[in-house]
């Protein structure tokens, strides 16, 4: 969702926010399920990718850019500042 939905999603009426809601729901409950079948624990498994990811992107390399397209909305993007190899 990087940047395509406003943050609160005020241009969406209530019950299209309960029906994302619902649907993402079911998305989490089959995410634990599987993770449960496969013998896995979820939050751990989080935990470990997080800080996987804290390596890979730390944050005194990492810099946030706050851009408003003239919509009122600031996007925050994380955007590691190393130049590639």
């Amino acid at each position: 969702w990087k940047g395509e939905v406003a943050r609160g999603l005020p241009n969406w009426n209530n019950s299209d926010k309960e029906h994302l809601g619902e649907e993402l729901s079911d998305v989490l409950l089959y995410l634990v399920r599987l993770a449960d079948i496969c013998g896995l624990d979820l939050g751990q498994e989080a935990l470990r990718k997080l800080v996987k990811n804290a390596q890979k992107y730390p944050v005194d390399r990492c810099e946030v850019n706050n851009n408003n397209h003239g919509n009122g909305n600031a996007q925050h993007t994380i955007v590691n500042s190393e130049k590639p190899n």
